[in-house]
């Protein structure tokens, strides 16, 4: 496993955190079959907050700019969030409503999940975020897609101050296309897809022709593709025995914002690659990082 290095960085985190419960079970239930779970925890979840916990856990300082609020459901991830030394900045619009929640079923055997999740889309942030203080001493910031609107102000703000800015790409937002021109490496999933593209050549033309000069494709357990020098190149995903990959891509997301502030492109990948399997050794999103 990958071990801390000795300089700490600051990173800001701008996008999403759920309320997630995790069940780990024997195997996905039938219809109208009760079981009964293995081992159950609660945690924040969504790609902007476990990538803080993770850049977090390798010595850093992160900073979370999210949408959680005041709702009692919310407390279960703001505690998390604070036992795991993530400094919160809460700036959503309506902080009274209930958090995004997700309920996950993870099959002990396999390592597979099942995701049950509300409707991200309707947690809004205000328009009252100071931006030059939150990037302040940064380094880093990734945004996941989400709250793009400020996403937007905040990215302008990064690339004015010349901080380094990072793409979670999970799946295509309408919207993205504005965002792309300020991010310097965009690390994307299998399921992104710009309109228009439907091979990995294509997604990465797009990037680059919209700015992000950087560009990489996780594909889970498979190997990575990144965009070197203008020619797709393998990046290695080391094997391990999953008994849970719920996460995995959050988390190398977080060690990719660890390591980028240090290392060459291709370098960090490896090391993010790494510890991203690493995670899947272990239940949830949390349990990994005990065993760095």
């Amino acid at each position: 496993m990958i071990g801390r290095i000795g300089i700490m960085s600051t990173g800001l985190f701008f996008g999403l955190t759920t309320v997630d419960l995790f069940n780990v079970v024997p195997r996905h239930p039938l219809p109208n079959q009760k079981i009964k779970t293995e081992h159950q925890a609660i945690s924040a979840g969504g790609p902007a907050a476990n990538a803080a916990v993770t850049f977090k856990a390798f010595g850093n300082n992160a900073r979370l700019c999210s949408g959680l609020g005041t709702h009692p459901v919310a407390a279960l991830a703001a505690i998390d969030l604070h036992e795991h030394h993530v400094t919160l900045i809460d700036a959503t619009l309506d902080p009274e409503d209930l958090p995004v929640l997700s309920s996950i079923l993870i099959d002990s055997s396999t390592g597979d999940r099942c995701v049950v999740y509300s409707d991200p889309g309707r947690k809004r942030l205000h328009g009252e975020i100071d931006y030059h203080n939150l990037l302040n001493g940064c380094e880093v910031v990734l945004f996941d897609g989400f709250y793009l609107d400020q996403a937007l102000v905040a990215a302008r703000t990064a690339r004015d101050r010349g901080i380094t800015t990072v793409l979670d790409g999970g799946s295509w937002k309408k919207g993205l296309e504005n965002l792309l021109p300020f991010i310097d490496y965009a690390v994307c999933s299998s399921d992104f897809y710009p309109p228009g593209c439907s091979t990995t050549e294509e997604v990465f033309s797009y990037l680059n022709d919209t700015g992000a000069a950087h560009c990489a494709i996780s594909r889970g357990r498979d190997t990575m593709v990144a965009l070197v020098d203008g020619a797709p190149t393998d990046i290695p995903v080391p094997e391990v025995k999953a008994v849970d990959t719920l996460g995995a891509g959050d988390i190398l997301h977080g060690a990719f914002c660890h390591f980028i502030v240090t290392h060459p492109f291709v370098q960090s990948l490896r090391m993010s690659a790494e510890t991203a399997s690493h995670s899947c050794r272990y239940h949830g999103t949390r349990e990994w990082i005990h065993h760095l």
